[in-house]
């Protein structure tokens, strides 16, 4: 079986992957993944799962905190968050003021910088797991899905800095001959990065309450969508609160609702194959018994 996973954009909602994840190592489901897309912290969370080392993804966010990532007053955050709540709204609030977002961002990447340096990135090249990264390409407006398997550390680095780079948060960031954005101001749900690359099933985890995703333009792939049960409103709320203790629930949460939607799904394949078990009919294979159960 040929699983794609999907991890959206979120900032600090991001924690809640982390919780999916080990839902998905529990049931034995990860060993299955053989290609993941990001976007923004979803991008992060990426390389932490072809890392495998889920107590490490753990542990970068159990020590994440907000005076790292975000070095500003709180009055001044406050303002960006409003432009930026406003902004992510309307593509066309963006297009109009891209001057100023690009030049809006000055805030230091010195805390992002310190996640990632923690990270050992030198096995990415040699990984089976293949992950698209993606970005918002500044001149264009148009997202760009990097297959980070092909570029050397430094470059990945650059890549994982324009990913999360939010606008009127963050400068924007040089990758080859382009400059890049957030992909989360584009495409938050980077399904269209992996659904060429033959998946049976592609599991989409959000990190909003509703899903973006019109399942009738992706028909060649089962698609499951894990969706927070519990979220905070509107496309900022929660995003720039990098605390360890939210994380931890997050990451509770991300667990329980994995396991609440998929537990059964995999109770169900095993009773199918005892039935097989017992009788004389051809065996039907797991990706056939998986599909029965989404009609």
């Amino acid at each position: 079986m040929r699983i794609g996973l999907v991890l959206s954009g979120g900032g600090a909602r991001g924690a809640y992957q982390i919780g999916v994840w080990k839902a998905l190592k529990e049931l034995k489901i990860d060993k299955h993944i053989k290609v993941i897309s990001g976007t923004s912290i979803g991008a992060l969370n990426s390389i932490l799962f072809m890392n495998g080392n889920i107590e490490l993804a753990e542990e970068v966010w159990n020590t994440i905190n907000s005076n790292e990532i975000l070095p500003i007053n709180e009055i001044d955050l406050k303002i960006r968050k409003t432009l930026l709540d406003v902004g992510m709204k309307n593509i066309k609030f963006i297009k109009k003021h891209m001057p100023k977002i690009i030049s809006g961002g000055n805030i230091s990447r010195e805390g992002l910088n310190k996640i990632i340096d923690k990270l050992d990135l030198s096995f990415i090249n040699n990984s089976k797991i293949r992950c698209y990264i993606t970005c918002t390409d500044i001149e264009s407006l148009k997202a760009k899905y990097f297959l980070i398997n092909d570029y050397n550390i430094d470059e990945i680095k650059n890549i994982l800095l324009a990913t999360s780079a939010i606008p009127i948060i963050y400068d924007k960031q040089k990758v080859e001959d382009g400059e890049y954005l957030d992909g989360g101001i584009v495409d938050n749900v980077p399904i269209k990065a992996i659904y060429e690359e033959n998946c049976d099933i592609i599991i989409i985890v959000h990190l909003s309450k509703i899903s973006e995703i019109d399942k009738r333009e992706f028909k060649k792939a089962d698609i499951i969508e894990i969706i927070p049960s519990i979220i905070e409103d509107g496309a900022i709320n929660g995003v720039l609160e990098f605390d360890s203790k939210i994380a931890k629930e997050r990451m509770a949460i991300g667990y329980e609702d994995t396991i609440n939607l998929i537990n059964p799904m995999v109770k169900l394949i095993r009773y199918l194959d005892i039935e097989e078990n017992n009788n004389t009919k051809p065996k039907e294979n797991i990706i056939s018994k998986i599909k029965r159960l989404f009609k």
